[in-house]
């Protein structure tokens, strides 16, 4: 599933190659899978000029001249590529928006579709599912607010899962945060110090950053912009490391259930306190 370090490198060449263009033909293949405002894309979209693309925790937004914001919500599948119009249209395709000036088109698959695509604009109507608010982001939050955020009494791994909480991260970077941290994902948030928060938000910092570098995680769909895998994967010190060696220390990396997802973690690394619940 596409975390903040995959919408990141999504977002960065998308407005490498579409800022400044205009949209031109659009092709849905899926009605369903837009949501916001009730006018057809291919009405509202063609003449448009791609202002900037950003990311908000794991979503990218294309921000389109009259105040117009298409924000795409990768899901657990969701891919965003620039190709060639002329390139085969690979299954699971449901949306293609020309890029005029260009022989390039941007492309949203969905396989899964738990994804979407979301039309805002200053329309006072709305249709589909709405797109929900979202959490601190990490790579901002100031470190007293974020204390604030971990002042509950939830599981850390839990909490930082909560995507109304602190916003961008999964499964992956929780695991490999928490790892670089020395943190137990079953601790509870509020257990944390001043210190080890700290200490938690730089390694979260740092996680981030270099996967971003890396353009993500690939471990089966994620594609970036370009159609090339991410290569984070291969740095990854505990997520899908069960029974391997830790790279600090050299213990077995352990596999638990916490908050309802496989977690990955060194025993030794990341001991247990006096608030961390056996499993």
């Amino acid at each position: 599933m596409p975390e903040l370090p995959e919408a990141e490198t999504i977002a960065r060449q998308l407005h490498r190659a579409m800022a400044g263009r205009t949209l031109g033909k659009v092709r849905l293949a899926r009605t369903d899978i837009v949501h916001g405002d009730p006018r057809p894309l291919g009405k509202l979209l063609p003449g448009r000029r791609v202002a900037s693309v950003s990311r908000r925790a794991k979503r990218v937004i294309l921000c389109l001249d009259g105040g117009i914001e298409l924000v795409f919500r990768l899901g657990m599948t969701g891919r965003m590529i620039v190709c060639q119009t002329d390139d085969p249209v690979e299954k699971h395709t449901h949306l293609r928006i020309s890029i005029d000036e260009t022989l390039n088109e941007l492309r949203f698959c969905d396989a899964r579709r738990f994804g979407g695509v979301w039309c805002l604009s200053d329309s006072k109507r709305f249709i589909g599912k709405p797109l929900g608010e979202v959490g601190l982001e990490p790579l901002d939050v100031k470190p007293a607010t974020f204390r604030i955020a971990l002042s509950r009494r939830r599981q850390i791994k839990a909490l930082l899962m909560d995507q109304t909480v602190i916003a961008g991260l999964g499964n992956i970077y929780c695991d490999e945060s928490l790892h670089a941290a020395g943190i137990h994902p079953l601790t509870r948030a509020d257990t944390l110090n001043s210190d080890r928060a700290s200490r938690l938000l730089r390694a979260i910092r740092m996680t981030l950053r270099k996967a971003i570098r890396f353009n993500g995680s690939t471990l089966m769909d994620y594609r970036d912009a370009d159609g090339r895998e991410g290569s984070f994967q291969k740095l990854h010190r505990v997520y899908q490391r069960e029974g391997q060696p830790c790279g600090a220390c050299r213990a077995p990396i352990r596999r638990i259930i916490a908050a309802g997802r496989s977690t990955f973690f060194c025993p030794k690394c990341q001991r247990k306190s006096r608030n961390t619940r056996t499993p």
